[in-house]
């Protein structure tokens, strides 16, 4: 008895190469082109090559030093201000908890009783067992 087919696990369907494309096809392409080159260069706005008008006070000359302050200067000090400030607290305070070292803190039990870590003693064997027996997070039953 042969094994099974070997290849794809259904029908695959191939297409035959096309026909070289036709003089109209060809056209069609050529004039979606230059109706979308012709689209680009006319949306260009023509008003930004106009001059300002003659009545508007003239404005004094920003030197590249002030440009570079204004657009570059300001906002890398503000970035590093920022960053400084969120940054400041923990350079004050201490490295905290290192791996190999002892816990310093307070205990912390996510998740466990309400009263803290020491109501984990005052649990009775009700409790306990009802705590086994539910199942899912959030009081969820699954």
């Amino acid at each position: 008895m042969p094994g099974p087919p070997l290849g794809y696990p259904s029908c695959v369907i191939t297409r035959e190469v096309s026909a070289p494309k036709t003089a109209r096809s060809v056209a069609r392409r050529a004039a979606l082109a230059v109706s979308v080159a012709a689209f680009v260069l006319l949306s260009v706005p023509v008003a930004a090559f106009a001059d300002t008008p003659s009545t508007w006070a003239k404005q004094p000359h920003v030197s590249g030093l002030q440009y570079l302050v204004v657009l570059f200067l300001i906002p890398a000090g503000l970035f590093i201000v920022i960053t400084l400030f969120a940054a400041l607290p923990s350079m004050i305070s201490d490295k905290g908890y290192e791996p190999g070292q002892s816990w310093r803190s307070e205990a912390e039990w996510f998740g466990g009783p309400r009263k803290g870590v020491e109501a984990a003693d005052e649990l009775s064997s009700a409790q306990i067992e009802a705590a086994e027996t539910d199942r899912g997070g959030t009081s969820g039953k699954w």
